[in-house]
């Protein structure tokens, strides 16, 4: 995970992808080209469209050709974001919206020029005050895409109240039996919903909840691996570790270094 980060990519012919979850939320605008998505269901990214992935939520790419992708990824806690109208796009999608907004065509170019401006500040060392002033630019053209977007269809009412108990007692030795009790649902019944819906077990929701908020808190503080295991629900350090290496490739001392240099060059 890193503050603010933003670039572009030019791809003659892109083959499927399965991509596991972010742990910072991601935003991208297609200038050209069309991309294939999987979320719930296959849907087509065209040019002049945002699309948004919040942490934790499964996508795959299927496939697309010249694509031409700016793209952003931040950390909304890093920012002061989380629990601004601004982040509304993410949160529908976690709801189950699909990820895809169309953006009017006489704000293409205000779009792409925000996105050239945010890599140059990010490159030059600019303030973080005056990245994240672009940033909630972009997230304001987001919005105005989302307001007359049609994907609106989401998540079956258990499922999305299934999750937020999830985000209100993830720190909790909580799990399937204690979240279907919440939504007053049989555990079995539960199970098969939310997994249907989302692509992911009960369990996995919980773990990748904890896995984000693992990352802020590496990125954040200086607490101890045993220490921040235990906080985020894991009486075992040895299982929080793996988990953690399992999910994002590194464990969570080498990860945290990683983000050290980073912000140090």
């Amino acid at each position: 995970m890193h503050v603010i980060s933003a670039g572009e990519e030019c791809i003659s012919a892109l083959t499927k992808q399965k991509h596991g979850s972010h742990s910072e939320c991601v935003l991208t605008f297609l200038t050209s080209g069309s991309l294939d998505i999987a979320h719930r269901q296959v849907f087509t990214v065209s040019k002049g469209m945002f699309s948004v992935v919040p942490p934790g939520v499964p996508h795959s790419l299927i496939k697309g050709r010249d694509l031409h992708v700016l793209w952003l990824s931040f950390c909304p806690d890093c920012l002061d974001l989380t629990h601004t109208t601004l982040m509304a796009p993410f949160d529908s999608v976690k709801k189950g919206a699909l990820p895809a907004f169309n953006s009017e065509p006489s704000r293409h170019e205000f779009i792409k020029t925000l996105f050239y401006e945010l890599m140059a500040a990010c490159s030059q060392g600019a303030s973080l005050e005056v990245q994240r002033s672009v940033v909630v630019l972009l997230l304001n053209e987001l919005n105005r895409s989302s307001q007359s977007d049609l994907h609106h269809t989401q998540y079956n009412e258990k499922v999305i109240k299934a999750m937020a108990f999830v985000q209100a007692n993830y720190l909790k030795p909580i799990g399937l039996k204690e979240v279907s009790e919440a939504v007053h649902v049989s555990a079995p019944y539960l199970a098969a919903l939310f997994k249907k819906e989302t692509e992911f077990t009960v369990g996995q929701w919980i773990t990748q909840k904890r896995l984000s908020q693992a990352c802020s808190q590496l990125l954040h503080t200086s607490l101890p691996i045993s220490q921040l295991a235990e906080q985020l629900g894991w009486s075992d350090t040895t299982h929080f570790i793996r988990q953690f290496k399992k999910h994002l490739g590194q464990t969570p001392a080498a990860w945290r270094r990683n983000r050290e240099n980073e912000k140090n060059n």
